[in-house]
């Protein structure tokens, strides 16, 4: 009796321990996307080099989704109707 109590509760910590996991990667997903979607909405603006546009531009959404385009992304800024 012990020894199906104790594989039950090592099933159900498994069970926790998996169910932990994949919210950790919805709730990771969840981020990339709106990440994603203030790329696009700042691209849609105009809002593209992060040297004008700081924080709010779309090169800066872009190295926050993948910091490991820091560096390498290399917004050609543009005026309106050009």
């Amino acid at each position: 009796m012990a020894t199906d109590v104790s594989s039950l509760e090592t099933a159900n910590q498994e069970l926790a321990q998996a169910v932990a996991n994949m919210q950790r990667a919805v709730d990771q997903m969840q981020q990339q996307i709106s990440l994603l979607e203030l790329a696009a909405l700042n691209t849609i603006r105009g809002q593209w080099d992060a040297a004008r546009f700081g924080v709010q531009s779309a090169e800066a959404a872009l190295v926050a989704r993948n910091p490991g385009l820091q560096g390498k992304v290399h917004a050609v800024p543009f005026e309106q109707g050009q």
